[in-house]
């Protein structure tokens, strides 16, 4: 009886589990059907809303006065592209994030101003704001549930990858060929001729006979010393012997006197 009470709790489970997944796919395909009809009812208003939900959406605003929108994103990754819109007065971008990662560029010549609710989120502003007439402000309000949001200026990663590519440009160029390869050497000019096997093979004879004829001339040379060293050497003994008959005392025979 235990056996089958513990197969029953598990089939429950089993079938709890199921009804729940039901329930929140149903829930989610109706909150993106109600998503989709409100940014397709928001056209041809002047303030757009733009919605996300469990997808990755990049929304472009080009060449048309942007005078500011709503924005949800659910699940998502979510990036609002301003870089080339047009901005005649201060406009505000209301927004809604949870669980996502939402990006607003903005063009150069735009100031920026956060004021989001967060909730384990984090938010980078990186707009340097100038303080200039004639310049307008985008006001970002919103919630951040766990989310991150991020506002940059137009080419910001472009320009990052660009110095780097630079940094390896100018690597490359600090290689002279003329200082490894240079062809001079003090004032004197160095000739590079290019010869041909044959002519290479007969100079290389050439250098070899002169080579042999050296060592042959050496040799004689050698024995040459030899010989006048050994006749020499007899001089040297005679005046050696002449010294010493020069150096021995006479002797006197005392029978003889």
């Amino acid at each position: 009886m235990a056996k089958k009470h513990g197969f029953a709790k598990v089939v429950l489970g089993v079938g709890a589990a199921a009804v729940a997944g039901k329930v929140v796919l149903d829930k989610f395909k109706q909150t993106k059907e109600r998503y989709a009809k409100e940014e397709n009812d928001s056209l041809d208003d002047e303030i757009r809303k733009y919605n996300a939900i469990g997808e990755k959406k990049v929304i472009e605003v080009e060449d048309e006065v942007f005078s500011g929108c709503e924005l949800k994103s659910v699940a998502s990754k979510t990036v609002l592209d301003l870089g080339l819109a047009v901005f005649e007065k201060d406009v505000y971008i209301n927004f809604t994030s949870t669980g996502s990662c939402v990006t607003i560029i903005l063009p150069e010549g735009v100031n920026a101003t956060c004021d989001i609710t967060r909730k384990m989120s984090g938010v980078k502003n990186l707009v340097d704001n100038v303080d200039e007439e004639g310049i307008h402000t985008v006001y970002v309000i919103g919630k951040a549930v766990c989310s991150s949001v991020e506002i940059i200026p137009v080419n910001f990663y472009v320009d990052e990858e660009d110095e780097e590519d630079s940094d390896f440009v100018d690597e490359e160029n600090d290689f002279d060929d003329s200082v490894i390869f240079n062809e001079k050497e003090g004032d004197v000019e160095v000739e590079v001729k290019v010869i041909n096997e044959k002519e290479d093979k007969a100079s290389g004879l050439s250098k070899d006979k002169k080579e042999d004829k050296a060592s042959d001339s050496d040799k004689k040379e050698k024995k040459n010393n030899k010989k006048e060293d050994k006749k020499e050497e007899p001089k040297a003994e005679e005046t050696k012997t002449e010294e010493t008959k020069t150096e021995e005392p006479e002797t006197i025979n005392l029978e003889e006197v």
